[in-house]
């Protein structure tokens, strides 16, 4: 029997932090689907069902990271989201988990936060 697939999807416009990470979830095994706008990750969130979904909050234009988060959990996904941001703020922090954030981790990013965040929650 196969093992499950571990999906996670990337909502970032920064293309240099999308593919850092998006190397070292595939060095682990995971499928790995990428949106540079709050609405493309919307749809791939609805067609792949990723389990974790790391999001940035200023993604450059269009949705916001808020507003994407707002939407996924109207849409009654399922998928576990960490917010990845360079905002440093509680209050910012707190509206995201009431949104239904299950992390809020700011940049930069290390291998630890990586492996805390999302490759812990994958194997649950």
């Amino acid at each position: 029997m196969a093992p499950p697939s571990r999906r996670v999807l990337i909502v970032e416009d920064e293309l240099e932090v999308v593919d850092s990470i998006k190397e070292y979830f595939q060095l682990h095994g995971v499928e790995v689907f990428t949106a540079q706008s709050g609405e493309r990750g919307l749809e791939l969130l609805a067609s792949h069902e990723p389990d974790v979904v790391l999001l940035d909050l200023k993604l450059g234009s269009g949705m916001s990271g808020l507003e994407f988060l707002r939407r996924a959990r109207a849409a009654k996904s399922p998928a576990q989201i960490v917010v990845v941001t360079a905002v440093d703020d509680q209050n910012v922090s707190d509206m995201a988990r009431g949104l239904g954030a299950a992390d809020y981790v700011t940049k930069p990013l290390v291998v630890a936060d990586l492996d805390r965040v999302v490759l812990s929650r994958l194997k649950s």
